[in-house]
């Protein structure tokens, strides 16, 4: 299995992890890589609110977050948050809320879509890892 390569422009996008094998190559990658890492974990997330609730506090938001979609594209477009080198985002144990939250989900995605291109056309990698690994018990 060759290494993920996380600074490939070409590459950069929304990526599902379906084995362990993929989530410990995502993490090997991370480690040796300069970009910021975040993973968060929504298992218990079951609407918006909590979910834009949760990443503010994983994702290290600032203060001045607005708490809806629009103001989740700002930040995550925002220079002082993203930093010089790109950023890895790894959503831990999805499925609950996919299921919960169709329609929320679906406007996640795009909004990280948006995010992906911005950062694309400043040629910086903004990586979203969707975590479909089952989730363990003793986790």
């Amino acid at each position: 299995m060759r290494p993920l390569n996380l600074n490939d422009l070409n590459r950069v996008g929304v990526h599902p992890l379906q084995t362990s094998g993929a989530v410990t190559r995502l993490t090997k990658a991370c480690e040796a890589s300069s970009l910021r890492y975040f993973v968060v974990d929504i298992a218990d997330v079951h609407n918006k609110t909590q979910l834009l609730d949760r990443l503010a506090e994983a994702l290290e938001f600032p203060d001045y977050f607005g708490h809806n979609w629009d103001a989740l594209y700002d930040v995550l477009c925002d220079e002082a948050w993203f930093g010089n080198n790109g950023v890895v985002l790894h959503l831990k144990h999805t499925a609950s809320f996919g299921k919960l939250a169709a329609d929320d989900w679906l406007t996640l995605r795009e909004t990280f879509d948006e995010a992906i291109d911005y950062w694309r056309s400043s040629d910086l990698p903004f990586w979203v890892f969707i975590d479909h690994t089952r989730q363990d018990a003793s986790q």
